[in-house]
């Protein structure tokens, strides 16, 4: 009797076991089927990933990882809308940790943003900057959406408080923003607001190029060349590696002011400072030939053929001068010698990886050890 009754207890316990073990097992399958699924995420089947998610989804529906995945894989796929329904469903549980909230918020502003849906995508993320202030990637997906869409006091401030949080320092960018926002007001006619931005972004950086152009095209929109001078001139002599920007405006003011014999004076002062930029040569050039200055142009020519040897522009100006001013025979040892040159460097073989040149075949780059990579 005693034996049966152990018996029993024995078989009990091993049903129970079994069951237990049963159990366990089939609590595991969720998360393998998930790990199945970030796998085939990792090799690239994303229709394989959905399926696993899915299947994760209707058995544990509290794994949140795995709704945001499958609402990310659909946005991949090119179906945001569905992508924002998936994550917004997921808002709605009143079981989420702030964490998960913050989360599945993130990607819900990827998902709008890809739909072009930036209304909706800048508004939940200002809800979730609102949450946390501190999140500096969400900062920084917002400040994206505002550059989408041109909202450019926004994206001045936002920028300003993330350069604060990062410690760096975007002067440049900040003053961009201000130009944008002086080229719209001037759009709709606000001129002297549009030159407040102007100078404005000069103040943030001071060799901010767009600034200065517009801002003198501001005036000239008035009628004000004096004003629309005096801005050109400064830049172009304060910032002479930067003067080819504002030429053709000075041609234009001094033409209308009835003053252009001061544009030679400019280029000439511009040229002294030997800007990397042949431009005000080229306009001083013109300049000289206008005036029947021959020598000064060609000898000016000469230079900066010289100083640019592997521009067409500079060459072509030299030699037209000389053919023009009656030194043919110079004209075309000139072009000779170009070509010759031209010629002598078609037959350098080129690696393709770091630019390295030799006049023979390598099958290896001596510089880079790169294999195969001379063409």
């Amino acid at each position: 009797m005693n034996l049966i009754i152990i018996l029993l207890f024995i078989g009990c316990f091993a049903i129970f076991f079994y069951w237990l073990s049963k159990r366990s097992k089939e609590k595991t399958i969720p998360r393998n089927f998930y790990v199945d699924a970030l796998h085939a995420l990792l090799e690239g089947q994303l229709d394989e990933a959905i399926e696993k998610l899915k299947r994760t989804i209707r058995d544990d529906t509290d794994n949140v990882m795995a709704y945001i995945k499958l609402g990310d894989i659909l946005r991949e796929k090119g179906y945001p809308v569905r992508a924002a329904k998936v994550h917004r469903n997921l808002l709605l549980r009143t079981t989420l940790s702030e964490e998960d909230i913050q989360t599945t918020l993130y990607h819900l502003v990827l998902d709008y943003q890809k739909a072009s849906m930036l209304d909706k995508a800048i508004e939940t993320a200002e809800r979730l900057v609102e949450r946390n202030k501190k999140h500096i990637e969400a900062k920084r997906l917002l400040l994206e959406l505002y550059e989408e869409k041109a909202d450019w006091d926004k994206a001045f401030f936002l920028r300003q408080s993330l350069n604060k949080w990062t410690k760096k320092g975007d002067q440049h960018i900040l003053a961009l923003y201000k130009v944008y926002t002086g080229l719209d007001l001037a759009k709709k006619g606000a001129e002297r607001e549009a030159r407040i931005r102007f100078r404005e972004a000069i103040k943030l950086d001071r060799a901010c190029i767009p600034a200065y152009l517009y801002f003198g095209d501001s005036y000239m929109r008035e009628g004000r060349y004096e004003e629309a001078l005096k801005i050109w001139k400064t830049f172009a002599l304060k910032y002479p590696q930067h003067a080819h920007w504002v030429l053709d405006r000075l041609d234009d003011v001094l033409y209308a002011l009835g003053r252009y014999s001061e544009m030679e004076p400019i280029c000439e002062e511009i040229v002294r400072a030997k800007p990397t930029n042949p431009t005000a040569y080229f306009k001083l050039i013109d300049i000289y030939e206008k005036k029947g200055r021959q020598e000064e142009a060609l000898e000016l020519s000469r230079q900066i053929a010289e100083a640019h040897p592997h521009s067409p522009h500079c060459q072509h100006l030299y030699i037209r001068l000389l053919k023009e001013f009656g030194n043919t025979e110079k004209a075309l040892e000139t072009a000779m010698a170009i070509f010759e040159k031209e010629i002598e460097e078609e037959k350098m073989y080129t690696c393709k990886q770091c630019g390295n040149k030799t006049k023979e075949i390598l099958w290896r780059c001596p510089q880079c050890k790169e294999w195969y990579a001379y063409s």
